[in-house]
């Protein structure tokens, strides 16, 4: 396949597998990582906060350093597809060991084991990320193109979310031991693990084996990390991009992250239907992305971002509606949810490759990997926030209630 061509269906498909990395590093680690370092592995809470800040602090410093090489990567396999099979054998080695408990380590040497585990498999992350991100610009040059590949990206992120947050526990916890491959819940975790690690291993070699990525790029000719950082901020669009991207995700998060509890502790919706309604909520997303490719083709991205915000700031307060008890009511409304979600993630998406052409347009050259490198970073702190939103609030609430 050639970039003058418009991408195939196989294509985006293959494209779109790589945002399950995505969704299996987000998810194990927004809704498990935390859990399993405590319950399980029995590290105090504020030992496991402190290594959480310890991999956005290596965020802040190896994402743009990856997006830098990216951009000035030059190979006979062009720029991103070999950085992207490079990182497949750590992902799935690294992100099996995160789920490992050395036998007899002391506190001090398993948070050590710990941290470099989570910042080596960060890395690995990003070095996949980063170029699968900023190789959608060149991949396709038509304006509404992107649209549609960032909505077969977003799709399996959704579906690998849906499916990592509805099995990663229960194959864990429950199933490894009744079928026999281990022995306590330590050994489920670390079967758990390589299941899912192997599987993030097939995007970056389907990748790398079906898309090719155009022979005429300008290579950056800097390699000064402070003044790429310098020229990507001078972009007023990216500017103003990356600040909405990161306040749509960080808010978008907060409602997932909090969804459960308020199935639970508002709606009290019984053992096994708040997962359900959850799932329903990205399959919500998941389902609707057809209506987002139409709505964008139909208003345009920049309408149609200011439509899905404007949804979104209705609906919210909605919530507060449903009576307890009342979680049956909030089936469609889980449905119309997902699709403000899944709509909210994909369109500052699919606008991405427009910035980068300002950008050529204003340099002379081509630096998607710096940009997306940002947005990667963004992306990882706002869904931090979230839970660090969600998680205060929820102590402060518990708090005054007890007083």
């Amino acid at each position: 396949m050639t970039v003058e061509e418009r991408l195939s269906l196989l294509d985006k498909v293959i494209y779109g597998t790589g945002e399950w990395t995505s969704a299996i590093a987000g998810t194990t680690r927004s809704l498990f990582l935390n859990y399993f370092l405590v319950s399980v592995v029995g590290l105090v809470p504020g030992t496991v906060g402190l290594i959480l800040l310890l991999g956005r602090i290596w965020d802040a410093v190896n994402d743009p350093l990856v997006g830098v090489i990216s951009d000035r990567l030059s190979t006979r396999w062009g720029r991103r597809r070999p950085m992207m099979l490079m990182a497949a054998l750590p992902l799935g080695l690294l992100f099996a060991l995160l789920w490992f408990r050395p036998p007899a380590a002391s506190t001090a040497w398993l948070f050590v084991y710990i941290v470099i585990v989570s910042l080596a498999l960060d890395t690995a992350y990003t070095v996949f990320a980063v170029p699968h991100t900023a190789l959608v610009a060149e991949i396709t040059q038509d304006y509404d193109h992107p649209i549609s590949i960032v909505a077969w990206r977003n799709a399996f992120y959704l579906l690998g979310t849906l499916i990592t947050a509805g099995m990663f526990k229960r194959i864990a916890e429950d199933f490894t031991i009744a079928w026999g491959w281990a022995d306590n819940i330590l050994q489920g975790y670390l079967v758990a693990g390589w299941l899912f690690g192997l599987s993030l291993m097939i995007a970056p070699v389907l990748i790398f084996w079906r898309l090719r990525e155009p022979a005429h790029i300008r290579v950056p000719k800097q390699v000064n990390p402070l003044r790429a950082f310098q020229a990507v901020f001078r972009n007023q669009p990216f500017r103003i991009l990356s600040a909405s991207y990161f306040l749509a995700f960080t808010g978008l998060e907060i409602v997932v992250v909090s969804f459960i509890w308020y199935l639970q502790f508002v709606l009290q919706a019984p053992s096994g239907m708040d997962d359900t309604l959850a799932g329903l909520l990205l399959l919500g997303a998941l389902v609707t992305m057809p209506l987002t490719n139409w709505l964008v083709a139909r208003f345009g991205k920049r309408n149609s971002y200011l439509l899905v915000g404007a949804a979104w700031i209705v609906s919210i307060p909605l919530a507060a509606m449903f009576p307890t008890g009342g979680f049956r009511a909030i089936v469609p409304y889980c449905l119309w949810w997902g699709f403000i979600y899944g709509a909210g993630i994909t369109v500052p998406g699919a606008m991405l490759p427009d910035v980068m052409e300002h950008d050529e347009l204003q340099t002379g050259e081509r630096q998607e990997g710096t940009f997306t490198a940002y947005l990667t970073f963004f992306r990882k702190l706002g869904s931090a926030l979230a839970i660090l939103v969600v998680n205060f609030g929820d102590y402060i609430l518990v708090y005054y209630t007890d007083v």
